[in-house]
């Protein structure tokens, strides 16, 4: 059992929920969780399955058979599934993860509730390597580099009005945030507009210098499956074959 397998970490985690929004992905979800257990074992694991499909509840289950699975009768929406997930969350902190991620570490988890802690206006910490943005030229030069309680990190915030004060991608906040929004991202429709009520606030979020995971399933998106082009192989031969059926 892998969460047995792995006993490399001296990370604690006692004070922090694991909440995995998992469907649809089984394959990618079992190159997240080898990938993360292999950094750190978790005492407290949920996860939702929102699509209701078994290949998936079987991998988490499999790897992570001491982890509590939601899987309801009936589809929430993504923001209603986490406001769920959350709802069942006993500690004061949570590491949200999705299925489709790669790491290569982890932060220490008391450093960075220190820093959440420390710094009030920061919304969550994100673990994703910064590399994995694409930066234009003139945007490198606005990024902003810190060391605030002897921990590098980023802040992004200023390239955009939006964006950066809030994420679904990998991080670690305290459960009081999603609380501060009574309990209920569901109020929302899309991720920006969570994002854009906090920056609204003047929050942000904190990056971590060095980074710690990697997006690994940009092409297949459950959400925003990747559309089919026009001009792809199997569409000019569709139309190839018209043209001659009728030249």
């Amino acid at each position: 059992m892998l969460c047995q397998l792995y006993r490399v970490s001296i990370l604690d985690t006692s004070n922090i929920t694991l909440c995995l929004t998992i469907g649809q992905r089984p394959q990618l979800l079992r190159q997240t969780l080898e990938s993360l257990f292999k950094q750190a074992q978790f005492e407290h694991i949920i996860a939702i399955n929102d699509f209701g499909d078994e290949e998936t509840n079987a991998v988490f289950k499999a790897l992570c058979p001491h982890g509590q699975l939601i899987c309801l009768e009936q589809r929430l929406g993504h923001h209603a599934a986490v406001d769920y997930m959350y709802s069942h969350v006993k500690t004061e902190y949570i590491f949200h993860c999705e299925d489709d991620w790669h790491f290569n570490s982890l932060p220490n988890f008391e450093n960075t509730f220190e820093l959440l802690s420390k710094q009030p206006q920061a919304s969550c910490v994100s673990l994703r390597h910064c590399n994995d943005f694409y930066f234009k030229e003139e945007e490198k030069q606005y990024i902003q580099y810190e060391t605030i309680l002897g921990t590098h990190v980023v802040r992004l915030d200023v390239l955009h009005k939006q964006w950066h004060g809030y994420t679904f991608n990998p991080h670690i906040a305290n459960i009081q945030l999603w609380q501060s929004f009574n309990k209920n991202f569901a109020q929302f429709k899309k991720e920006r507009h969570i994002s854009r009520k906090l920056r609204a606030k003047n929050k942000y979020m904190l990056y971590l210098a060095d980074g710690n995971c990697h997006h690994i399933g940009a092409t297949q998106s459950v959400s925003n499956p990747p559309k089919e082009r026009f001009f792809s192989k199997e569409n000019l031969n569709t139309m190839l074959r018209q043209v001659f059926k009728y030249s």
